[in-house]
């Protein structure tokens, strides 16, 4: 880190205004397509699904295991 504080952050702008025009203005579009089935055989993700099965099962029983309140 040398230099002084005005020079770096000329130069964080100056990097951050070249990665800009790489994107090209770019907008990034919010669709649930493009994260559908990123857990698909992800052995936490269906650790995840189980444990929830799991607590709403104890809740549907009248039990309240596994609910912080």
């Amino acid at each position: 880190m040398s230099g002084t504080l005005e020079t770096r952050v000329e130069a964080l702008e100056h990097d951050v205004s070249g990665m800009k025009a790489m994107l090209g203005g770019r907008q990034r579009v919010k669709d649930w397509r493009v994260t559908f089935g990123m857990s698909r055989n992800d052995p936490d993700f269906e650790e995840l699904v189980r444990l929830g099965r799991e607590i709403r099962d104890q809740q549907s029983e009248g039990g309240t295991a596994g609910v912080d309140s």
